[in-house]
């Protein structure tokens, strides 16, 4: 059986983790709740059909405010159900790169939503999150590399 001896550098990817969690569950989630305030879309509607929108009266930028700031939500659930076990895999390893690439990533999805936020044109400001998170997953790989090699 094998142990796991968690430092510090562990503590900081893990903390890089909870405020991955914090921006999705708070920063992007309230978002969405202020959108949908403000255009009236109820939950459990994603994106409104033709008929709702005709219904609730909303001009297309109304349509188009509420949602980018959907699809950033969306987006980042979509995303994180990866990036976590593989961000969690790599630390175990490479603590220090890992927290490093993952500040990339925290960074980089906040630029994305920022920008997403002001139009769906815009999204790719944050696309560089992208350096982060690739090398998560190499560092990923080459942890499973060496664990193979060393059977």
């Amino acid at each position: 059986m094998a142990t796991i001896e968690l430092t510090a550098e562990h503590g900081k990817c893990i903390a890089v983790l909870v405020l991955l969690w914090i921006q999705q569950q708070l920063v992007f989630a309230i978002a969405v709740a202020v959108a949908r305030k403000k255009s009236c879309i109820d939950a459990p509607t994603l994106y409104p059909r033709d008929s709702e929108i005709k219904k609730l009266n909303l001009s297309e930028k109304d349509v188009d405010s509420y949602m980018c700031v959907q699809r950033v939500h969306q987006n980042n659930v979509e995303f994180l159900t990866c990036f976590f076990p593989v961000m969690l895999l790599a630390m175990i390893d490479n603590p220090n790169k890992t927290f490093y690439a993952s500040i990339v990533v925290l960074m980089g999805r906040m630029v994305t939503a920022l920008g997403y936020y002001r139009g769906a044109s815009k999204r790719v400001a944050g696309g560089w999150f992208h350096f982060g998170e690739y090398y998560v997953v190499y560092l990923a790989g080459k942890f499973a590399y060496k664990l193979i090699n060393e059977a």
